[in-house]
């Protein structure tokens, strides 16, 4: 009895503790699942917390005020109204880069500077970098282009050289770098011409097409692309070459110019970039490293010279072989026929004798077309030697020296061949005029003179 009763309380004893266990592990388990549903809770907050900030840090786009202004092609304003050309092109690459959001201000080039320097916009285009503009404005390094100016006019006006533009009208766009290059290049010929401001080049070639001025300056991009239009012809005069910038106002985002200055540099050394790309697009040239202009005219006139003469000469010499072929049968067959072999003969020459003419005549002509662009080379040249365009070193100096002095041997050599080819044609004329003889001689002699003579 008294075992079966111990074992009875022993029993509800071990379920008591089984009981108290059950509950204890129940309200464990209890607890530690809602440590774990608050601890993720806190965790989904702070990742959409995160993930909130980060979608706004990615919104908010850097926004950067473009000024635009009439210059086709470099920076213009399409027929639908949006902003257009090559500064336009490489920024908008620049922007996609750099996340920036470009907001374009359109106005005048006066107006453009104006904001600028007000601060009213953070880039201007197509700014040509001079000792004033740099007070004023903050550039990057490496430049976008590199142009010149160059006198447009009518077609007949017979404005070739500087000296022309005495006494004209001449149109230029305001309150532009080119106002103060043309200035100083007229007033270092001596010459006297009113400057006519004109806010837009549209405007310019438009007054010069209407003869309401003699002739506009403007750059080279705008003029090659829109004179043929406006019925005008590029002058040989050509002056102040440029680089071309995006400016900033002053001390003022440089972290704009600087990143400009990146992306430059990696598209400039990439031949097949899309710098290069907006080049071709507008300008038709794949890469900007070529012959000049005036030397490939050089070269083909030459080379068609050299042909025509060449083929002249077979041509001639043919002729008088097959010439000679049928007097020499002629004289085997009739030696009665002397009269009519004679007067054949004389034909063949007087032949001869009229195409050497001609050749001559055509070598004076073409002599003289070659004189224009070694003007325009004696003429630049000599205007940098003046130091009209800038301060040069040493050795820019004697290279500017060595092309001057072949530039004149060739023009001399050239007006040789002229005098020759007008003897030849019997239009020369003889003028005596009287010289030095004593200059003369020092010339061909290595001593001067005075040491045999003048003792």
């Amino acid at each position: 009895m008294d075992q079966t009763a111990r074992r009875i309380t022993d029993d509800h004893k071990l379920l008591g503790r089984n009981v108290m266990f059950k509950c204890h592990r129940k309200n464990a388990e209890g607890k530690a699942v809602i440590f774990f549903a608050h601890l993720m809770r806190w965790l989904f907050i702070l990742t959409l917390v995160s993930f909130g900030c980060s979608s706004m840090a990615l919104a908010e786009s850097r926004v950067v005020k473009i000024g635009v202004y009439e210059n086709s092609p470099k920076v213009f304003t399409d027929e639908s109204g949006r902003p257009s050309g090559i500064f336009v092109d490489i920024i908008k690459y620049i922007a996609s880069k750099e996340d920036w959001e470009l907001q374009y201000v359109a106005g005048t080039w006066a107006e453009g500077l104006e904001r600028l320097e007000k601060g009213q916009i953070d880039l201007m285009p197509d700014v040509a970098l001079t000792a004033e503009r740099e007070k004023k404005f903050s550039f990057h390094k490496i430049q976008v282009l590199s142009s010149w100016f160059q006198a447009y006019a009518r077609k007949g006006s017979g404005l070739q050289s500087i000296l022309d533009l005495n006494g004209k009208r001449v149109a230029i766009l305001d309150q532009s770098v080119q106002q103060e290059a043309f200035t100083r290049f007229s007033r270092g010929f001596g010459l006297d011409t009113k400057l006519v401001a004109v806010a837009d080049y549209k405007t310019m070639f438009e007054m010069v097409a209407k003869g309401e001025v003699d002739a506009a300056v403007a750059n080279q991009f705008y003029g090659s692309m829109h004179a043929r239009k406006y019925d005008l012809v590029d002058t040989a005069i050509v002056f102040e070459p440029s680089a071309l910038f995006f400016a900033a106002p002053k001390n003022q985002s440089q972290e704009l110019l600087d990143a400009i200055d990146k992306h430059l540099d990696f598209l400039k050394k990439n031949t097949k970039s899309a710098y290069y790309a907006t080049l071709k697009k507008w300008t038709s040239e794949e890469v900007r490293f070529k012959l000049p202009v005036w030397l490939q005219i050089l070269g083909l006139i030459t080379g068609i010279v050299l042909l025509m003469s060449l083929g002249g000469s077979v041509i001639l010499k043919y002729q008088v072989n097959a010439r000679t072929r049928e007097l020499q049968k002629i004289n085997a067959e009739m030696e009665g026929r002397i009269i009519e072999r004679t007067a054949e003969l004389a034909l063949a020459m007087e032949k001869a004798q009229s195409a050497d003419r001609l050749k001559s005549a055509f070598l004076a002509t073409m002599s003289h077309e070659l004189r224009t662009p070694l003007n325009s080379i004696i003429g630049f040249t000599g205007i940098l030697l003046q130091r009209l365009g800038g301060p040069l070193n040493d050795e820019q100096d004697k290279q500017l020296k060595m092309v001057y002095n072949s530039a004149k041997h060739l023009l001399s050599l050239i007006n040789d061949v002229l005098d020759i080819s007008k003897i030849e044609a019997e239009q020369l004329n003889v003028v005596s005029e009287t010289f030095s003889l004593r200059e003369t001689v020092e010339k061909v002699m290595v001593h001067p003179v005075d040491a045999y003579f003048f003792c």
